[in-house]
């Protein structure tokens, strides 16, 4: 039977202490790799809902990862009997009906069934060892490519005579301040020629919101560099200084994972091979073996990984000015520099300000005194996120927000 070889990469060798992980690297012809299950679950140490992800690996002909829904039967078994079961909230997501948390001396086992009968196991794991977030700090720096920015590092404190398999993750929140808005919007009055317009008073906040980005690469630090049980300075983050995010406030949540060896390894492989955090970032057309198995047939290739992770995580915001105190503010996240003044009313009678209001791309920004030379119209527009800042982020302050 001819073979059809799909490579994800070549596994690079990883500290000493951790194994390579296994890379099949075929799959015989007449296998759909869009039929492959996928499976991303972390369960903490967190008192929480745990999350379980389910989707259906893609090829080249099929870019789109298909989740896993129709009420897969899912849940997660402890050592002690205790099971735990998830219920499908969105698409491919499956979320536990109860709080639960990770605990010491304890295993776990993740048990998938799909609609269509068939049944997946992973293997058992168990909580690593703990360590915690010391430090969350942000310096001014050029990196290695000649960009100057801001750098996000955290110290961590490690179990002695521990091998830490450090994993990051973020949740970056910044606050974005509308350039050009106006305490009004306007309106159409009369939609018949002559047409009519009026100013109204805006009915909810759209100069200043807040936008939110997760971060979406694999961010881990092994226990290079170590002194005694501190692991220093890991970059976990990157903003180059003309990056409209940090114009004004900037919040960033860092979450450590401590992984075991073999979910480090995993990771390790997978973001050499692909450089993303997630399995349902970019499938490549390829296999990382993880600890998931069809219980009923074994030759099965399942992609993904269930793992039980001790986590702590820590807050920072900072000021652009206090990096930055004499630089103009970075670019904002579109050019706003363009003002339109489209007439009221054409000799054909058309009216270029009605469909402007009516499309929703626009909004009002001021007056026209001269700014913008007849025939235009008496006022000035811009590109809707100029002026109205929800067009980018959400108006409502995070709860956690401090100024």
């Amino acid at each position: 039977m001819r073979k059809l070889v799909y490579i994800l990469g070549i596994v690079s060798v990883l500290a000493s202490c951790v194994e390579p992980f296994d890379i099949s690297g075929e799959v015989e012809t007449g296998e759909n790799i869009e039929n492959f299950l996928v499976v991303e679950a972390t369960v903490t140490n967190e008192l929480k809902q745990q999350v379980v992800v389910l989707g259906r690996g893609r090829s080249f002909a099929n870019d789109s990862l298909q989740p896993v829904t129709q009420n897969a039967n899912v849940s997660v078994v402890d050592g002690n009997g205790n099971r735990f079961s998830f219920t499908e909230t969105e698409p491919g997501r499956y979320v536990s009906d109860q709080m639960f948390q990770a605990l010491p001396n304890t295993t776990y086992q993740l048990n998938i069934q799909t609609a269509q009968g068939s049944s997946y196991t992973s293997k058992l794991v168990s909580l690593p060892e703990t360590a915690t977030i010391a430090a969350v700090y942000a310096e001014r720096i050029i990196n290695d490519l000649g960009v100057e920015g801001i750098a996000i590092y955290v110290d961590s404190e490690v179990m002695p005579g521990e091998a830490p398999f450090l994993r990051y993750q973020y949740e970056e929140t910044y606050k974005i301040i509308a350039p050009l808005w106006s305490p009004f919007d306007m309106v159409v009055t009369d939609p018949n020629p002559p047409y009519g317009f009026d100013l109204v008073a805006r009915e909810q906040e759209e100069r200043v919101c807040y936008g939110t980005r997760l971060s979406n690469t694999i961010i881990q630090i092994s226990n290079l560099g170590r002194t005694g049980n501190q692991v220093n300075r890991n970059l976990v983050r990157f903003i180059p200084s003309d990056d409209f995010i940090i114009s004004h406030r900037y919040s960033i949540l860092v979450r450590q994972l401590v992984q075991s060896a073999d979910a480090y390894s995993f990771y390790r492989t997978l973001n050499e091979q692909s450089g993303n955090q997630s399995l349902f970032t970019e499938i490549q057309p390829g296999f990382i073996e993880g600890n998931v198995s069809n219980t009923g047939n074994p030759n099965e290739k399942v992609l993904g990984y269930f793992e039980v992770a001790n986590v702590s995580q820590e807050r920072l915001f900072f000021n652009y000015e206090a990096f930055f105190p004499d630089e103009d503010l970075p670019p904002y996240a579109i050019r706003c520099s363009f003002l339109g003044a489209p007439s009221e009313l054409t000799p054909a009678g058309t009216s270029p300000l009605k469909d402007a209001i009516d499309s929703g791309f626009f909004v009002y920004v001021r007056n026209n005194n001269g700014e913008v030379a007849p025939p235009a119209g008496p006022y000035l527009t811009a590109r809707r996120a100029c002026g109205d800042c929800t067009v980018l982020g959400s108006n409502i302050v995070p709860d956690f927000w401090t100024e």
